[in-house]
């Protein structure tokens, strides 16, 4: 601990055996100032050892509260760095005429031995002064831990997202790895690998479709388009559109649709889960389903995209159980070649597309993630919709 001793030079033998009781204890204390230069640099580095001091020790005579005595400007210079304040009263001096500073503060004197009091004052003065500042680290210290592991996960989400496409639209990374697709029951179950590729975190919006019709001149809109409002049904994932639709969409964004064995994975993890969320059964927090199919897709259809964030699992990819159903890029076959093990694109041709996910008015039972449905490629019902997904370069 830094600290600054002030005493009249009448009273520098007793502030000499001070100053060595203080540095027995291991302190560094301001005292010898006979190598000094007057004048002006005799300020500065008298001001600069105060500004660098945790304790300011004033001793207290007639001769240091003395008008002309430097000692009073040392303890402005104190005051004005706010530096911890310790009076030891030296000599008897009337308390009348004794600076306000001074009188603010309780300050110290004894009977006894001078030296051994101070240093005893000192001694828990310091204490208290090293406690406070392992305190102040410990605090810094946790401080810069959480900030780090916010910069951590914020980083290590951050690199999991991104915009991929023209279309604005994010991306989550779906790592590389094997998974179990299939479940014995709808498809066929077996062991496949996939790439890592970037699959859309939402369904492709009303909003972002309107975009691409604007910018491609596409010259057939969606069923039920004359039905929606721009303004307000931006957010809503958009419906009737068909196989080539998407497929352009995606093209046009600069992405594609993902494979069959792609969105099974983003949708299933690999632990072979039921549903994006685990194996429990749909509940009306996690998924749009079960809605009346007489009900307006846009009014009381289809739902906000990320609407169900109890249903986001296991990438963090929204609505891949339920709200539309999903085209995929692959045909639709019920076998597969034993040797398709790795990145499975389908069957070359068919006589329909392979459907994902199931829609609003599904019932719970077709909103599974294993669950593979098909149609014609010119299907356009309101109930199907679409997202993109991209290589990773």
């Amino acid at each position: 601990m830094r600290m600054f001793l002030s005493y009249a030079s009448q009273d520098k033998e007793t502030a000499k055996e001070i100053y060595l009781a203080l540095r027995d204890q291991g302190h560094k204390v301001f005292f010898d100032r006979a190598d000094l230069p007057p004048g002006e640099e005799y300020h500065n580095r008298i001001r600069e050892a105060i500004q660098s001091s945790h304790l300011f020790i004033f001793l207290i005579s007639p001769d240091a509260i003395d008008g002309g005595s430097y000692t009073l400007t040392e303890l402005d210079i104190a005051e004005q760095t706010r530096t911890k304040l310790l009076p030891v009263m030296l000599r008897k001096t009337d308390i009348v005429n004794l600076p306000a500073t001074i009188k603010a503060v309780t300050f110290l004197e004894t009977d006894g031995s001078l030296p051994g009091a101070i240093a005893a004052e000192v001694h828990g003065i310091a204490a208290e002064w090293r406690w406070r500042r392992l305190k102040l680290a410990a605090a810094a210290t946790a401080f810069i831990v959480l900030v780090s592991a916010g910069l951590f996960y914020g980083l290590k989400a951050r690199s999991r997202t991104a915009v991929i496409g023209k279309d604005g639209a994010p991306a989550v990374l779906i790592p590389a790895g094997s998974f179990v697709m299939g479940d014995n029951e709808t498809s066929p179950r077996r062991e496949i690998f996939v790439d890592a590729f970037y699959m859309d975190k939402f369904e492709i919006t009303v909003g972002r479709y309107a975009k691409f019709l604007e910018a491609t001149g596409h010259v057939r809109p969606p069923e039920e388009w004359e039905t929606v409002k721009i303004q307000s049904d931006g957010e809503l994932p958009v419906v009737g559109v068909d196989w080539g639709d998407a497929a352009s969409y995606c093209q046009w964004a600069g992405k594609r649709l993902p494979t069959d064995a792609e969105w099974e994975k983003a949708a299933r993890g690999a632990n072979e889960r039921k549903y994006p969320w685990g194996n429990e059964t749909p509940t009306p927090e996690r998924a749009r389903y079960g809605r009346p199919y007489e009900n307006p897709v846009y009014k009381d259809g289809v739902a906000r995209v990320g609407s169900y964030p109890k249903g986001m699992r296991p990438f963090g990819v929204f609505d891949l159980s339920g709200n539309v159903t999903e085209w995929v890029a692959d045909w639709f076959s019920e076998s597969f070649p034993i040797n398709e093990a790795r990145n499975p694109k389908g069957p070359e041709s068919g006589t329909g597309r392979v459907l994902r996910g199931g829609g609003w008015y599904d019932p719970a039972e077709r909103i599974s993630a294993a669950r593979r449905m098909y149609a014609s490629s010119s299907n356009r019902a309101d109930d199907i919709g679409f997202r993109c997904a991209a290589d990773v370069k």
